[in-house]
Parts: structure tokens; sequence; C-alpha cells
């Protein structure tokens, strides 16, 4: 269902509680909420004021006792057990409070004493059934509330930490535990899934906390999962422009920034975050696509090769990049990189023929070079622009072979043997060449 504030109160919003939350805000509980000084942040005070009770939940004393008689045991017991403690020997004084506690249940501060040092121990349910016999006796306590609700919390009962947060909320809003309180409904609130509910309280804390960072942060990224990218946008804006190289802020606001539509201002929060982060995979993953989309293929390759500098062996961006230099005009470097990918993925019968066209397309462009009897000092230059000269000058011979160009055939041949003198196949094919060129004397010496 939806709690609707009444009119008389001042918080604007309205969310969906579930029905088995027991407890529901009052009208004069929110206005409480509103002009109650809250005086820590929503994510360190609750921690902070739970350390220093911690600290302080055994009195660095022995017990007072007015009378001069005979000391009575348990009192005996309640010394030892705090001098155990500040000694430093928890599990000790443990066992002294339990035998304290056996010879008189009453003692409501020993009690008291025992839970906290078992909620330092994080001995949830034995701290939990003390807690429940201290406000069998004293129900509305807010401190005992309070533990409760965080053992609660502790334990993984959210909708019982709920009743209990609020029910602390609803005996004093406005006392020195509000905001732990507070604290402590949101992340019960969480736990439970209930984002709805979060966020107004969220939104009411930073009324009394404006300009608190963390707090920022939660409500926009909470407003995201909400699918309230405006709000996100919004409300960061200015905390950007004050932290321009805080990447929380900036992952958040480029994520609502492109859930409205906009990827060319989301493009500009991305570029930052890639500035800013040198191994942010998923961030240079979008620029590479978006700058592809958009045409802009050197600065695509640019993010591709960013996203190789971190893992080097996938085989999608190493032929994301050997495509990408296709086009960007340095077919050297594409070979290099359809080389690599093929090494991975060596039946790819697609990338095979892209290989073998760019394969042919420069050896056309380098076949004069051939012509003008340059074909050793090509393969020589050739080694600048690519690994794979082989391969070229493969392209090369069978270009030679189709135009019946015997003598540059014969130089790109030689090139070839030289480089693998124990292949027959190509001595074979040598011989006749050179036979009907004249050239037998060089043949005899290869």
């Amino acid at each position: 269902m939806l709690l609707k504030p009444s009119p008389d109160s001042i918080l604007p919003v309205e969310y969906p509680v579930p029905l088995v939350i027991i407890f529901r805000f009052s009208a004069l509980f929110l206005f409480i909420l509103l002009i109650s000084p809250l005086c820590a942040s929503a994510t360190g005070a609750g921690e902070k004021n739970r350390s220093a009770k911690a600290e302080s939940s055994v009195p660095d004393r022995d017990v007072q006792y007015a009378e001069n008689s005979k000391l009575p045991q348990w009192k005996v017991d309640w010394d030892q057990a705090r001098a155990l403690y500040r000694r430093g020997k928890v599990g000790q004084a443990l066992v002294q409070y339990e035998l304290l506690l056996q010879r008189k249940s009453t003692v409501d501060e020993a009690r008291w004493e025992y839970a906290n040092l078992l909620i330092q121990e994080k001995r949830w349910q034995q701290a939990a059934d003390e807690l429940d016999f201290l406000l069998a006796r004293t129900p509305d306590k807010q401190n005992y509330l309070l533990a409760r609700a965080r053992v609660s919390l502790e334990e993984g009962f959210a909708e019982q930490a709920v009743k209990q947060y609020g029910q602390l909320y609803e005996g004093s809003p406005s006392g020195d535990d509000a905001l732990e309180a507070l604290t402590g409904l949101v992340t019960a609130l969480d736990k439970m899934g209930n984002r709805e509910a979060q966020l107004p309280l969220l939104e009411q804390l930073l009324l009394r906390k404006p300009g608190d960072l963390s707090l920022l942060k939660q409500i926009g990224k909470l407003a995201l999962e909400l699918g309230q990218p405006e709000k996100t946008r919004e409300i960061l804006r200015e905390p950007l422009e004050d932290n321009p190289e805080d990447v929380e802020l900036l992952r958040l606001v480029a994520q609502a920034v492109e859930d409205l539509g906009d990827r060319d201002e989301t493009a500009v929060y991305r570029q930052r975050i890639a500035v800013l982060v040198g191994d942010d995979v998923q961030t240079f993953q979008w620029l590479a696509l978006y700058y592809q989309q958009k045409g802009d293929f050197d600065k695509a390759l640019y993010y591709v090769e960013r996203q190789l500098k971190i893992d080097p062996s996938v085989a999608d961006l190493i032929l994301q990049a050997a495509r990408l230099h296709d086009k960007t005009g340095h077919p050297g470097r594409a070979l290099d990189y359809f080389s690599l990918y093929l090494d991975l993925v060596p039946d790819d019968q697609i990338v095979l023929a892209e290989r073998d066209r760019i394969r042919r397309e420069l050896a056309i462009n380098l076949v004069t070079f051939v012509e003008k009897k340059r074909a050793s000092q090509l393969w020589q230059d050739l080694s600048s622009i690519t690994s794979d000269r082989e391969g070229v000058y493969l392209q090369l011979a069978e270009w030679f072979r189709q135009h019946g160009e015997k003598a540059e055939l014969t130089e790109v041949l030689l090139v070839l043997y030289r480089q693998h003198p124990d292949d027959r196949q190509l001595y074979q094919e040598l011989v006749p060449l050179m036979e009907s060129q004249g050239r037998v004397d060089e043949l005899d010496k290869l």
C-alpha cells in the first residue's frame, strides 16, 4: 500500500511500506524529523556512536555500594567482571557476568553491560535474549530499543528491525540516538528490498545535512535504481562541479544522462572517467562502441587498444583492432592483428578472407617497387609496416603469376626462398623460371 503523509506534514513525498511493517510514521514524527538537529552523516555517525558505546559499556570503576556491612557476592562478581574487562579478558568477563546474573537477575545495569559485551563479540542471539529480558522490564528505554534493533538487523530480521527503529523514533525522534536510528531504519529497509521507502528518508536527512557528499551519492544511486535519472542528474550536478575528479559522481551522472537518452553528453563524462581511471574496461568498451557508431574510427581504435593493454589475449578485441586499423588506413597493423587473432581462432574463414584481401591490396600497391628490381630492399622496408611480410609477398607472387611477369615473379620467389631454403615447392618453381632467364649459375648456388 502507499503510506501518504498528512496535509500538515512537510514531507512532499509518498512511498510504499509493506503490510508486514507494524509501525507507521505519524505527522508529529515526520515534523520532528525535519526540525530535530542531526549532527552527523547518515553513513558514519551510527558506527561512531556504536563504537563509543561499546567502549563505555563497562564503566572503568567498581560498583558503588552504600551499606557498610559485608559486601554481597553479586557485588563482588560485578566488580570482578568489570576488572576482567578492563584487563582485556573479555571471555572471562562474560563468564563473570553470567555468574552475577544467576545470583541476582534483577540488576539491569549489569545485564546491560553484559548485553553490550555480547554485541561487541557479535554473539547476536545471546545479546537478543538479554535485551529482550531488559525490555520486558523497561519497554520504552531507548538505549535498549536501539541495541535490540541493531541486533535484529545483524541477525537478518530486517522487518523486526524496522519496527524497532520506528518505535525508537516514536519515543524520541529528536533524541541523541535519532541519527543512528534513522540510519538503521534505512539499512533495514534496504535489506528488505524496500527502496521506495528509503528515498524520502534519505532526502529528509539531506535537509539537515546539506552538501553531505556521501549522502548525496547514496540518494543519486538510489534514484537511478528507482528509474528517476532526472533526480540523480539534478541532485549531483552541483556536487560534481565542486568535485570534478570524483569518479563515483562521474559514473552516477554519466549513467543518469545516458538513461535520459543523451549519449553525446554521456560520452563527455565517460571520457573524464577514462582519464582518471586507467583500467576501467567497461568505460573503454562503451567509448569504443560509441565512436564506432559515430564513425570516428581513430578514437574507437584508441579505446580498443586501451582495453588490449589490460588484457592482450581477448580475441574479440584483437579482431576489433584489426578491422579498425584497416578502416583508418593502416593495413600493415591490420595484418598484424589479424595474424594474432587467427593464432587464437585459426578456422575463422571470414577473417581468413579479410586477411587475404588486405594482403592483396597492400601487395598491389607494392608492385612498382618490385618492377624496379627492388624486391630485396622492399623486403627490408616492409618490416617497418607489418610483421606479415611473407603473406604480402605470397600475394605479390600470385599477382605476377596472373600477369605473366616472370622476372618479377622470380625476384619475389627468391626473397621467399632465402627465408625458407628447405622449401622444395619454391625451389621447383624457381628452377624453370631461372633457367628460362639464363640465370643457371645463380640457380646452382641456391
